[in-house]
């Protein structure tokens, strides 16, 4: 088919699809209807191994998802025995604890240099809003 778009020509040539009529049917606005759909062949899905939240799966070549065969038995996230992710969640709160204080150490800095400046400019009424929210940080 010769197509024309912008002033420039070129072919077009729509791929061919194998129409089937299905064994469905149907009425439209009171007229009997047959259902028709395209056959196509199969499109391979990639083969691939994943996880999803912790649990591992895999596909194969049609798409179809296989459990993984050894699946270790999974503990609540709150149990108390938990051993080997308890040393990670002490780790984890240490930085925790350390960012925040971090912050905190920050925002009193921030809040120590807008005093100065409203000290130098002479403003009274920020400069006791600013010491009020510095006592209320420490």
């Amino acid at each position: 088919m010769k197509l024309c778009y912008r002033g420039v020509d070129y072919d077009y040539n729509p791929p061919s699809l194998e129409v089937r009529e299905s064994e469905i049917t149907g009425r439209y606005r009171g007229r009997p209807t047959k259902f028709s759909y395209v056959s196509h062949l199969p499109v391979t899905q990639p083969i691939g191994n994943y996880t999803y939240r912790g649990v591992a799966y895999s596909t194969n070549c049609h798409g179809q998802v296989q459990s993984s065969a050894a699946t270790p038995q999974r503990q609540p996230v709150f149990q108390p025995e938990r051993v080997a992710v308890d040393t990670g969640l002490k780790a984890r709160r240490h930085l925790l604890r350390e960012a925040a204080e971090a912050h905190r150490i920050n925002i009193q800095q921030s809040i120590q240099h807008r005093i100065e400046v409203a000290r130098a400019q002479g403003n009274d009424r920020l400069l006791t809003q600013l010491e009020e929210e510095l006592h209320q940080l420490v």
